[in-house]
């Protein structure tokens, strides 16, 4: 991408700033300079206009001119032939020092000459035309006697523009860039041009829109374009090329906007789509975009068309069908600036002619791109502390609006002219290049494991740890079908899905329905141990149950059976058998600390040994002897179930404590309690208390009384500190006071 520092002073004001600040900023902001060259016109070259114009006496290719510039008329005979009288000349006098020659008097074909009339390439400028440079007032109102180099001086400047930052292939765009850095306003652009009573819609009609994927401004104008010095000397310059008059103010327009448009002649147009490209037909046909195949004719009557194509389709669509493109694709596949109406009005204030009313806007919404960013994110991006108002500063200079400002979040719109922005990195990009990485701290690389867990993730690995726990305790892992037996689940009492939810092909007919709990399979798993042999059976399974509505949950089941040891010669006798607190005790080294509660029912449950845990205040699973009768069904004896919710069991954070290096002190009280007062009214008593001394308390001994119980309890209680004995007897001596208030005394 070419700029020249006049060109970009059309749209900031660069005044006080040199071209070396310039260019350094440029460089600061990540665009890269990538070449500089100052135009400078010779001394003794200045503004002359042509009086007089007759051929050479002597010479049929020389012309003899007589030439104001100024303070005096020379006589100058020049080999030029477009020379012609009433023209605005530049004219290097005698003693001017031209890049190839020093002028001096000389006599030509015995005529004298004072001077040169030059071209472009003689006063070291682009060789953009033939014959000699004829001046105009598109560079300014021209002077005469005055030095050319006001006019043509200039300094051109090359940057090495990447591919995504379509927004800087134009003027306008690097523009842009340089009020980010330089932290100056963007001028604001007038644009005037004379507007006739006509409307569009007399001269121009859109017959057909089929358009999907781009946009589109059309306005008309009519007269005889001329070409302009400022528009031809500062395509040479910038090293774009043009096939007519009309196509170097396209250019013109292009390059300074990054707007795309295309030129065509009034009448009827069509837009259609053809294999997912849109067609701006016209004389020929535009396809938007991609390429240029109008025909534009001397009319005296055209039409301006600027259009917009999202980068990311236009590029899709062209590798796609493979199709043929030309600079327009170049524009285009990169991110084209979105601004229709600014590219039209800056075109047309150049051309300056009529312009009919109104225009005719066939254009699509642009998709708003809305991205939350955490100041704290950007921090550690970038690695270096940035304010928030800092950012929110640097985002506004570069176009993005700001919304919902809280302390840590941004909610960032980003600007439509940047295709480029897709996330917080890139917005972190952009704050670094314009605060400046210079500024930033160099630390030692450092590399920090994001944590990219979930809660799906999260609740696996807690699945996970709760099966090598029971591994570790002797259970063996077996796996089922989600489908059982409806039958069954009914006859043993179990909710089971609704009709209308079964399945509709089920594999064999002793799976047709989707399993309520995990307990009948794993009474299945049994029996087919027993019958092989096996004499201590520990069995878990993990899975997906469901309730009458198909609603799923996890859940975790337990059985135990047989031998609560392996056989040992160590042993005396047989091994015991597993009971009840042998299970209890399991599934605490599994799950983890919790109480037990009376149950109210359970559909193959014991009548008297059937408990609900208790986790964390809440129900989690329920812990049981398996009912006589079910286990005569299945042929099996003295079996020990637990069943639990894994959605209701939380994780338990793993924390570290302080070890009490102070001695633990027991104390136990007898107390006479109702027959009918269950041992958890004792216990919210007790704990209810909240003494932070008392660490632990259980019952160790019921005994009838007769009318009444007496229940032992032990107490455990610990300081930071060793107890003295008076302090321990006023703990004793408030949980006892505690319970007489409820009835409870003393043995």
């Amino acid at each position: 991408m070419i700029v020249t520092r006049r060109w970009l002073e059309e749209f900031i004001n660069l005044d006080g700033i040199s071209t070396e600040d310039l260019i350094r900023t440029l460089n600061r902001i990540g665009q890269e300079v990538e070449g500089y060259k100052k135009i400078e016109i010779p001394k003794n070259v200045v503004v002359g206009e042509v009086i007089e114009c007759y051929k050479h006496p002597n010479a049929d290719k020389l012309n003899v001119c007589r030439v104001n510039v100024g303070d005096e008329e020379l006589q100058i005979v020049c080999g030029a032939s477009n020379v012609a009288a009433g023209q605005f000349v530049a004219v290097a006098k005698v003693g001017a020092k031209l890049p190839e020659i020093t002028i001096k008097k000389a006599k030509l074909r015995g005529v004298e000459s004072f001077g040169m009339i030059c071209a472009a390439r003689e006063i070291g400028l682009p060789d953009f035309h033939d014959g000699i440079l004829v001046l105009d007032n598109s560079l300014g109102e021209l002077k005469i006697g005055e030095y050319v180099g006001k006019y043509l001086n200039d300094e051109v400047i090359e940057l090495g523009v990447t591919a995504n930052r379509g927004d800087c292939f134009s003027v306008y765009g690097i523009a842009r860039e340089l009020s980010a850095g330089l932290n100056k306003p963007l001028k604001n652009m007038e644009f005037s041009f004379e507007e006739l009573q006509e409307g569009i819609g007399r001269v121009v009609s859109v017959e057909k829109n089929e358009a999907k994927k781009s946009s589109h401004l059309i306005r008309a104008f009519e007269g005889n374009i001329v070409p302009k010095l400022k528009i031809d000397y500062r395509l040479a310059l910038v090293e774009v090329e043009s096939k007519n008059v009309i196509d170097s103010y396209v250019k013109y327009a292009m390059h300074a906007t990054g707007v795309l448009l295309v030129v065509g002649n009034i009448g009827n147009i069509e837009l259609t789509n053809e294999n997912g490209v849109d067609i701006f037909k016209d004389y020929g046909n535009y396809y938007v975009g991609i390429r240029n195949e109008i025909n534009v004719e001397e009319s005296g009557k055209y039409l301006i068309n600027a259009n917009y194509i999202d980068p990311t389709y236009v590029s899709e669509i062209v590798f796609l069908n493979g199709l043929k493109t030309d600079e327009y694709f170049f524009r285009a596949s990169r991110g084209s600036e979105p601004n229709l109406k600014f590219g039209l009005s800056y075109f047309l204030n150049e051309v300056s002619l009529p312009v009919y009313s109104g225009d005719i806007d066939l254009s699509i919404d642009l998709p708003e791109k809305i991205i939350n960013v955490n100041v704290k994110d950007i921090d550690e991006i970038i690695g270096f502390e940035i304010s928030e108002k800092e950012i929110v500063e640097i985002l506004k200079k570069l176009g993005f609006e700001i919304e919902n400002i809280t302390e840590e979040n941004v909610k960032v719109k980003v600007p439509n002219f940047r295709s480029d922005i897709e996330n917080i990195q890139d917005i972190a990009e952009e704050i670094l290049r314009i605060y400046g990485i210079d500024k930033v701290e160099s630390k030692p690389l450092e590399f920090v494991e994001k944590d990219r867990t979930n809660d799906v993730l999260k609740f696996l690995d807690f699945v996970n740890e709760l099966k090598q726990k029971s591994v570790a305790n002797g259970f063996y892992e077996v796996m089922h079908f989600i489908f059982d037996d409806k039958e069954r689940l009914l006859r043993y009492g179990f909710e089971v899905v609704e009709d209308h939810l079964d399945l509709l092909n089920p594999i064999v007919s002793e799976l047709n329905t989707l399993r309520s709990t995990l307990l009948l399979q794993l009474l299945d798993d049994i029996k087919f141990n027993k019958a092989n042999g096996y004499k201590r059976i520990y069995l878990f399974s993990e899975g997906s149950v469901y309730d009458k509505n198909r609603n799923e949950k996890k859940s975790m089941a337990f059985v135990v059976n047989g031998q609560a040891d392996y056989e040992n010669p160590a042993n005396s006798g047989k091994p015991k058998k597993v009971d009840f607190k042998f299970i209890v005790d399991k599934i605490s080294q599994i799950i983890g600390d919790f109480k037990l509660e009376e149950n109210d029912f359970h559909p193959i449950a014991h009548p008297y040994q059937n408990a609900k845990i208790i986790k964390d205040n809440k129900k989690v699973g329920v812990i049981a002897k398996l009912h006589p009768k079910v286990a005569k069904d299945f042929e099996i004896d003295d079996v020990y179930f637990a069943e639990i919710d894994l959605d209701a069991l939380t994780p338990s954070k793993k924390e570290a404590k302080d070890i009490i290096r102070f001695p633990k002190v027991t104390r136990d009280l007898s107390l006479v309690v109702e027959k009918d007062m269950p041992y958890k009214e004792v216990f919210k008593i007790i704990d209810s208390l909240n003494i932070e001394e008392l660490k632990d308390f259980y019952p160790i001994d019921v005994y009838d009384l007769g009318e009444k119980n007496s229940l032992t309890i032990r107490f455990i209680l610990q300081a930071n500190k060793t107890l003295q004995e008076e302090e321990i007897n006023a703990i004793m001596e408030k949980i006892l006071n505690a319970l007489q208030e409820r009835g409870i005394r003393l043995r």
